[in-house]
């Protein structure tokens, strides 16, 4: 795994030249056990597997055609089932260009070829492009109450129709409103997510959250974002699944600190991590970088932390 806060990986030139052009768009848009090993049990893989690469699909459902797209990993050849990793856009970032720069922002996909995951990555609906997170945040999927749950439950069915991955690792992230849907999908829907790791985006407060097991959470926020229930997020996470470790540092450098809340049920985790003097920003290399007000930190490299998380659990 390469270290956080590494040399950046140079992008391709098509995307810089494309991306650029797109970003004035984007700122006037605004707004159970741990384990890394596959499961002996797992169903048989597809007999005609997706090869490595990205891969472009349509999903109809609630009277609506979905886009998704799944990245699957340099090496990947189809006889053994891998994690599946749900990578969920912030708001505006869903659609068409907007698609492409959150592929480039979030850097999950080179991830996936150096960790060995796949990555499916949806568009949310309406325009500016959104997830129903929860009332807190934001657009018309939430206004009109669109199952977004449901959809990524379908979606993970579909995905193992194409692809050999590991239902049992099973794992979504997500930048502010798909940092929502992440914290949506483990508050309810905990049987089918082994685990979240929500960036710059809380739990939202109306939710009913109905847990079929303790769900591990790692949560990464800037401490200048604006977003009201950050704490709040955290504290309810620590309830929830009945933590009582008082936190104890588990990372640290420079501006970002991680601190590991444990003696969980089932022996979850609960991990917050604050990055000072920062905002709104999901922290990877690019350069680039358009997420206005962000830049790449030398503290922290977010799809490393994330997986550096994420594998050690698995569904029972």
């Amino acid at each position: 795994m390469r270290a956080i806060g590494a040399a950046p990986e140079s992008p391709r030139a098509s995307w810089v030249a494309l991306l650029v052009a797109a970003s004035v768009a984007l700122a006037s848009a605004g707004c159970g056990g741990s384990s890394d090993r596959g499961d002996p049990q797992a169903p048989a893989c597809p007999a005609t597997s997706l090869p490595p690469g990205d891969h472009a699909f349509t999903l109809d459902r609630d009277g609506l055609t979905r886009h998704y797209f799944i990245h699957v990993p340099s090496g990947y050849d189809g006889t053994q089932a891998v994690p599946l990793v749900f990578n969920l856009h912030p708001f505006v970032l869903g659609g068409g260009i907007f698609t492409d720069i959150w592929t480039y922002e979030s850097q999950m996909d080179p991830e996936a070829d150096r960790q060995g995951f796949v990555v499916v990555q949806p568009d949310g609906t309406g325009f500016p492009a959104a997830w129903n997170g929860g009332k807190e945040c934001c657009g018309q999927p939430a206004a009109n109450d669109l199952d977004d749950v449901g959809f990524i439950r379908e979606l993970a069915d579909v995905v193992s129709e194409k692809v050999c991955v590991d239902r049992k690792r099973t794992y979504s992230v997500g930048m502010s409103n798909g940092g929502y849907l992440s914290h949506r999908l483990g508050c309810q829907a905990s049987d089918f997510v082994a685990a979240i790791g929500p960036v710059v985006g809380n739990l939202s407060p109306e939710l009913e959250c109905n847990l079929a097991r303790p769900i591990p959470v790692l949560q990464v926020s800037g401490s200048l974002d604006e977003l009201e229930s950050r704490e709040a997020t955290i504290q309810r996470w620590r309830t929830m699944d009945h933590c009582s470790g008082s936190g104890r540092v588990t990372y640290q450098k420079g501006a970002a600190t991680c601190t590991t809340y444990d003696g969980c049920d089932g022996g979850v985790e609960v991990v917050d991590c604050i990055v000072e003097n920062q905002g709104h920003c999901w922290w990877g290399d690019v350069s680039p970088e358009l997420i206005p007000g962000c830049h790449p930190s030398q503290d922290i490299f977010t799809p490393d932390l994330l997986w550096s998380f994420l594998p050690r659990w698995r569904l029972p």
